[in-house]
């Protein structure tokens, strides 16, 4: 399960590269695929591994051979290894923990994708932001064991007071 986890964060990870570049601009999430950013050149899915890829081309493009920037393989392997340290931490217990695995898994890659937009672009979308307190809400009346709570309305509350 571990190496499960690390594959499922490196995937989320890849996906987040796709949000960090593209939600600051304006662009679709879906549309074009994944895509050289200097010649534009398609990227077809057996050169777009999360981590192997960007280590076998050695961080360039295939095509023109633009060198292709260190933060894709890091938020990669940083997701990835988020995604792991979830698992290892609440995924050993019952199945309500790997449901905290997932849950902290996934609020680490919106912390993740909020940090590298700000770095570059000093802001943090409201998609991110407002997206995520919404889904704050869901998660704290869904899953009330991230507040050590057996009822979901006590963890709901406390989501709201500590707004």
């Amino acid at each position: 399960w571990s190496v499960m986890f690390f594959v499922f964060g490196a995937v989320v990870g890849s996906f987040l590269n796709v949000c960090i570049y593209r939600m600051p601009r304006d662009m679709s999430l879906c549309k074009p695929g994944s895509q050289c950013p200097k010649c534009d050149f398609a990227i077809p899915w057996r050169l777009n591994i999360p981590i192997m890829s960007w280590l076998w081309l050695r961080g360039r493009c295939r095509q023109c051979a633009a060198p292709i920037s260190p933060r894709y393989l890091t938020v990669e392997l940083l997701t990835a290894l988020a995604f792991l340290a979830s698992w290892l931490t609440f995924g050993a217990q019952t199945t309500p923990g790997v449901l905290l695995a997932v849950t902290w898994g996934a609020v680490l890659a919106g912390l993740i994708a909020a940090t590298f937009i700000d770095f570059e672009h000093f802001i943090i979308p409201d998609q991110i932001t407002l997206g995520g307190v919404a889904a704050g809400f869901l998660v704290s009346a869904a899953l009330p064991a991230m507040h050590d709570f057996d009822k979901p309305t006590a963890s709901l509350l406390l989501s709201l007071i500590h707004i």
